[in-house]
């Protein structure tokens, strides 16, 4: 007698990569988000080596903080607080 295979969902295929991008995530589920667009330490961690924003699906914000780090990282770059695309790239 076959061993009977398991059905496997799409859910359960997404499953797996969000768990795998839960461990990148950069802010707890309990911390208050504030995105200072002077702090410059805080932005970068946003920002890959490149000078792009790092998504929201591994950032693991919401939609709502992902649009107020992204005010911030351009208000920033536009202050010159940050550059707007890494030194080895220009």
């Amino acid at each position: 007698m076959k061993p009977m295979r398991q059905k496997t969902t799409r859910a359960q295929g997404n499953k797996s990569i969000s768990n795998a991008l839960a461990s990148k995530r950069k802010v707890s589920k309990n911390q208050v988000v504030f995105f200072d667009y002077r702090d410059e330490r805080k932005l970068k961690r946003f920002i890959n080596d490149q000078g792009k924003i790092i998504p929201r699906r591994i950032t693991g914000l919401t939609a709502k903080e992902q649009n107020l780090l992204t005010h911030s990282v351009k208000w920033a770059r536009f202050l010159a607080v940050i550059p707007y695309v890494a030194d080895e790239y220009k």
